[in-house]
């Protein structure tokens, strides 16, 4: 996501950083043989995320005394449901994930200048962010992958197998199956990059709004951007329903992980902040969502509205009509996620961990 970078390429970089999750969508013209395909590859990541979230458990089972294994355990064992929750979410909402996927490519290719200009001032806010995050992502499971080569173990996870493993072929099995799932967990954490985007975009959309109703003149322009204020409206709570349950486990992923990783955190500070930037990656573009989605209505009371027909006046109300913002947040559980939010969650993460050391210290002793 370099200067300049058209937004097409963004949404390929993006496609790339989360394609072994497959939690992408195809395209909604896909053949049955192509979504066949697709399909057995998202129950075959699934079971075999399973195969090794098994023997996770059962190592916390043979060694429960062991509190740094415990620990890595419980949270590889975290990141592996959040591969099999996130896939299993995708296949429930590949459809409406389709929609949203295509209206955001159709609506890229048609964007008219000052649409271009408002999208790369947004390329150019999060592609930093964005790229650093995934190589992150990525560099710690390529460290995971290599830690047989670099430390006293044999394979990347401390998972114990009810069967012999100590021959060359079982071995290499092991190892290639713990390293692929390593890679699809970066994938899975990329994701959160996804949402990102379609965050990013629809907030993008709304600002795009609110040039185009500043600019109104006329009644029939005026209809036409209550039209795209509805339209853009449904769009956004589609993309919201879409990424809800992940959002919402992602926070709890990252808690427990920020929990458990935090008692042995020199060898989980890479996983650590890996976690955190998954849910913050959520947390800014729904925070600006949230903010783009109010302005649309603000712009239209900020324009000399006393000065036009009463028609025109009439039609002013009912954009003022849909003044409360657009918001990601779970009923019951999450109010609202946003940035003040996230250093809530962040605060309240570091005082359970804290707490947590302490207990474990006075146990110790």
């Amino acid at each position: 996501m370099l200067r300049q970078v058209t937004p097409e390429k963004v949404i390929h970089i993006v496609w790339l950083s989360a394609a072994l999750s497959f939690c992408w969508p195809l395209p909604i013209s896909s053949s049955r043989t192509r979504v066949l395909g697709f399909r057995i590859l998202q129950i075959s990541a699934i079971i075999s995320a399973c195969m090794l979230l098994l023997p996770m458990l059962y190592s916390i089972y043979l060694h429960p005394d062991d509190l740094v294994v415990v620990f890595k355990c419980m949270c590889m064992s975290t990141a592996l449901c959040q591969l099999i929750v996130q896939t299993t979410m995708c296949w429930i909402k590949q459809d409406s994930l389709q929609r949203t996927v295509r209206e955001m490519m159709t609506y890229v290719k048609e964007t008219q200048q000052y649409e271009k200009e408002i999208f790369y001032k947004y390329i150019t806010r999060c592609d930093m962010l964005c790229i650093c995050t995934i190589v992150c992502m990525y560099a710690t499971a390529t460290g995971f992958s290599l830690g047989p080569a670099i430390l006293p173990i044999s394979f990347p996870a401390d998972a114990e197998y009810p069967f012999r493993v100590n021959y060359t072929p079982m071995n290499i099995i092991i190892y290639a199956h713990q390293s692929i799932l390593s890679y699809q967990c970066a994938a899975h954490s990329c994701v959160s990059i996804f949402g990102a985007l379609l965050l990013w975009f629809t907030a993008a959309r709304f600002e795009c709004l609110t040039v185009e109703l500043e600019k109104s003149t006329s009644i029939n322009t005026l209809i036409v951007c209550i039209k795209k204020q509805l339209s853009l409206r449904r769009y956004a709570e589609e993309v919201l329903n879409n990424f809800r349950i992940m959002v919402l486990f992602s926070i709890i992923i990252s808690t427990l992980v920020l929990t458990f990783g935090g008692i042995i955190l020199i060898v989980f500070v890479i996983v650590s902040l890996t976690v955190l930037t998954e849910v913050f990656m959520y947390a800014w573009p729904a925070d600006h969502l949230r903010e783009m989605s109010a302005n649309v209505s603000r712009s239209a009371y900020n324009l000399i509205w006393y000065k036009q027909t009463l028609e025109i006046q009439k039609n002013l109300l009912n954009v003022l009509v849909f003044q409360e913002p657009v918001t990601l947040s779970v009923s019951c559980v999450l109010p609202e996620l946003s940035l003040r939010y996230y250093c809530s969650y962040l605060s309240n993460a570091m005082s359970i961990f804290t707490a947590l050391r302490a207990a474990i210290g006075d146990n110790s002793t």
